[in-house]
């Protein structure tokens, strides 16, 4: 059997007499049930979640080919999109572009198709094409049934041959 004493005598002797600066008092705890309820810089987004939303991308795994006009000269063009969301959710839309991607990539080729070489060189026929794709695959997903929304769709590349 052992008997612990409630106070430590040698510690008490070293404060008395000024031997050791006292112990610092300890402070006492918050009693907030939820500390980060009040916290200014966490934001909750609408699902519930802490982590903001945030964009992710999809690259189409090949380039865009077609005839320039009504030559035999060809263009080939990268196509990427964007979805912005909780990461949860952009992570799954990005897994199911994936499996869709070989139904989505006529109605991309679709509105290249006829393009001259002039169009093809001017940004801003391109940023519209990019409108029109970004359009055209949000129609095609209400179309199938599927519950994603594409931010934006850019042309990552363009080679003329």
């Amino acid at each position: 059997m052992t008997l612990a004493p409630q106070t430590n005598r040698l510690e008490t002797y070293r404060i008395a007499n000024g031997l050791v600066a006292p112990p610092e008092p300890e402070a006492e705890p918050d009693n907030d049930p939820d500390p980060m309820a009040e916290d200014e810089t966490v934001k909750q987004d609408g699902d519930g979640s802490i982590i903001p939303p945030a964009y992710r991308y999809f690259s189409f795994s090949m380039p865009f080919s077609g005839n320039i006009g009504t030559t035999s000269r060809l263009f080939s063009m990268e196509v990427s999109v964007s979805v912005f969301g909780s990461p949860l959710v952009g992570d799954a839309n990005i897994l199911r572009l994936q499996e869709l991607e070989v139904q989505l990539r006529p109605a991309v080729l679709e509105q290249m198709q006829g393009m001259t070489e002039d169009e093809i060189r001017d940004p801003a026929v391109r940023e519209q094409l990019s409108l029109r794709i970004r359009d055209v695959l949000n129609a095609a997903f209400v179309s199938l049934g599927e519950n994603i929304e594409l931010n934006a769709a850019m042309i990552t590349s363009v080679t003329l041959t």
